[in-house]
């Protein structure tokens, strides 16, 4: 099982200031609720879960954002260090920690809130067929890869802390790619030729994105060829 889980609750959830819940949970203010989970998770026979740890949290449109400064930054750092810790002390479990930034995203040098290797197994990246910069232009994978907190800054950083990779979430968007079977070999070559523990292509329907089928048969057919059925 892979599992997206917000660092706090949602009633306090605040990415246009989150100053004050980075530091009470810096503080430890919540890390019972990773501890409960933790116990849930094993007592469900979920004892070896990919949880994915406030995903995607250097995007504003999530509610755990890491916010704009060094200081929030490294708050949330401490936040995510706190938890895993709480997480891991569930008698029994075997979690895999998948600490998961979105590519589109601006540049916030990953460094700035990385929890450090003790708290991490996996670095995932979440990655769309869209330009963030030209949202309303078809770009090729090999542009997309290169934008400021893309694929090859992130590799780099992965090797650099000796780290395997995922893709939590990529796939297609209906505008204005479409179907975009270059974009799955993209996918696939960097799968196949770097360090990487898994990959999950969001195959459903939220906003724009794409599912694999009828309505893909190109990207459809270089998907199997790249991963199988």
């Amino acid at each position: 099982m892979v599992l997206g889980i917000s660092l706090i609750p949602a009633s306090i959830a605040d990415s246009s200031n989150p100053l004050g819940w980075e530091q009470s949970c810096a503080a430890g203010d919540f890390n019972t609720y990773a501890s409960e989970l933790g116990t849930n998770l094993v007592a469900a026979g979920l004892q070896n879960s990919v949880i994915r740890l406030g995903w995607e949290m250097n995007g504003s449109w999530e509610g755990d954002f890491i916010g704009t400064t060094t200081q929030e930054q490294s708050l949330w750092a401490t936040c995510f260090d706190n938890e895993v810790t709480a997480l891991r002390s569930a008698s029994g479990e075997h979690f895999l920690i998948d600490w998961n930034p979105n590519s589109c995203t601006a540049s916030t040098p990953y460094a700035n809130y990385y929890p450090g290797n003790a708290y991490v197994d996996i670095m995932g990246l979440d990655v769309y067929d869209q330009s963030c910069m030209n949202p309303n232009t078809a770009v090729p994978f090999s542009q997309l890869a290169r934008v400021p907190a893309g694929l090859i800054t992130f590799e780099a950083f992965a090797a650099a802390q000796g780290k395997p990779m995922s893709f939590p979430e990529w796939g297609l968007v209906s505008s204005p790619s479409g179907d975009d079977p270059a974009y799955i070999d993209g996918i696939g070559s960097a799968v196949n030729n770097g360090n990487f523990a898994f990959q999950q292509y969001f195959d459903e329907v939220a906003g724009n994105t794409m599912v694999l089928g009828s309505s893909t048969p190109l990207s459809n057919a270089a998907y199997q060829q790249e991963f199988g059925n």
